[in-house]
This record gives C-alpha cells, sequence and structure tokens, in this order.
C-alpha cells in the first residue's frame, strides 16, 4: 500500500464487539505502509474515536465501513455509517465529564480531519496522519 495510492476497505458489523477489530485492522494498515509506533499509536486512538462515534451517534447503521488509503508517508482512514442527519460537531470544553472528547482527540492526534455526505445517504469522517 504504501506510496501506491491503493486503499483497502472493510465492513464491520455495527456493534461495540467490532471496534477492536476496526482498530487492529487499521494499525496493521499502518504497520504495513512503514509508520513509525508513534503514527500507529495515534491510529488505534483515532480509530477508536471515530468507531466509536459512528456507532454512538448512528443508530439503525448495520455496518460501518472502514477504509484506508496510503501514499508516500500519509495515510487517510474513512470510517462510513448510514446516519446523515448525526453529523459530527465538536462539543463545548467538558473537562472532567464523560463523553463529548471525540472530536478534540482527532483534533490532537491527527494531522487533519473532517467529515462529508456519502453517496448512499450516509456520511463519512476521514482523519489523516503524516510522518
Amino acid at each position: 500500500m504504501h506510496g501506491t495510492g491503493r486503499g483497502d476497505e472493510r465492513a464491520f458489523p455495527s456493534s461495540a464487539s467490532s471496534l477492536g477489530r476496526a482498530r487492529t485492522w487499521s494499525m496493521e494498515r499502518a504497520s504495513a505502509a512503514g509508520a513509525p509506533g508513534e503514527v500507529v499509536d495515534a491510529v488505534q486512538l483515532a480509530m477508536s474515536e471515530a468507531f466509536t462515534n459512528a456507532l454512538r451517534h448512528a443508530p439503525g447503521t448495520r455496518t460501518i465501513t472502514v477504509s484506508v488509503v496510503g501514499a508516500r508517508r500519509q495515510l487517510t482512514y474513512e470510517v462510513g455509517d448510514a446516519a446523515a442527519a448525526v453529523l459530527p460537531r465538536r462539543r463545548s470544553n467538558r473537562e472532567g465529564l464523560p463523553g463529548g472528547h471525540g472530536l478534540h482527540i482527532l483534533d490532537a492526534v491527527t494531522s487533519a480531519w473532517g467529515w462529508r455526505p456519502a453517496p448512499d445517504g450516509g456520511k463519512v469522517v476521514w482523519f489523516t496522519l503524516r510522518w
């Protein structure tokens, strides 16, 4: 995958039990692309947040798709769900309170992130890591 621009995609059942598999799959792709350990760690955390947000905020979604595209010293991951109406938004600082920190974490550990409508009516949250 490293440097080719070709991607890889996998669909996971929309359940909490899929989170670990999605995280492991994503980290394996980062390692295979030659990402250093700190980038692989950032992939683990960013995927945890993006996938968990899809689980929480996309009720009725049967599968969550995860894809990755590699370029030279860069990976872009996409997490797709079927909930177009529930768009990602930052919550105000909720220091000391559980939840609401996911997008702030993406800000902290990725090079860039965002979202876009999916062609099927859902949405895709993406994040990029560079090294």
